[in-house]
């Protein structure tokens, strides 16, 4: 069986990260930096972009990223 294929994607938020959103959508934090990014709960308003990667074989639940106050951006 071949390796699966690896995509990344990007989100972007200013919120507290919408957790169940990994699991919705299949997918983990791209890099160390991103799981750090994702546990942290600055006060400041200003938004965050994390890169997640998935095998999933469809696109990420845009819809699912809104309703949670986040954005895919990429």
């Amino acid at each position: 069986m071949p390796s699966p294929i690896i995509k990344q994607f990007v989100v972007e938020g200013s919120t507290a990260f919408p957790v169940a959103m990994l699991n919705t959508d299949q997918c983990w934090p791209a890099r160390a930096a991103d799981a750090a990014a994702i546990a942290d709960h600055a006060s400041d308003a200003d938004a965050r972009k994390i890169i997640l990667a998935t095998a999933a074989k469809y696109a990420p639940n845009r819809q699912g990223w809104i309703a949670a106050g986040w954005r895919v951006i990429d």
